[in-house]
């Protein structure tokens, strides 16, 4: 994805805010609730591109592991 997508993508925006505050709690040292309430809605370029890598990367690694369930696919409802 290139970044003008990203910016535009609702999922990049959410994942990007919640890393984003993770940091900053960490540096911080505050909790993870006081982080989030901080960061603002719309996150820079940088936390847009880390969290494409992180869901990409977490997606990689689930097929790795599991190649059987990425080959797989949904039938029927899942409740």
């Amino acid at each position: 994805m290139d970044v003008k997508e990203l910016r535009n993508s609702q999922y990049h925006q959410e994942l990007g805010r919640k890393m984003c505050a993770a940091f900053v709690a960490q540096q911080q040292g505050v909790t993870l609730n006081t982080a989030f309430r901080k960061v603002p809605d719309q996150v820079g370029d940088l936390w847009l591109m880390m969290a494409d890598l992180a869901a990409r990367m977490t997606s990689e690694s689930f097929d790795a592991q599991f190649p059987s369930e990425a080959k797989r696919q949904p039938s029927g409802s899942i409740m």
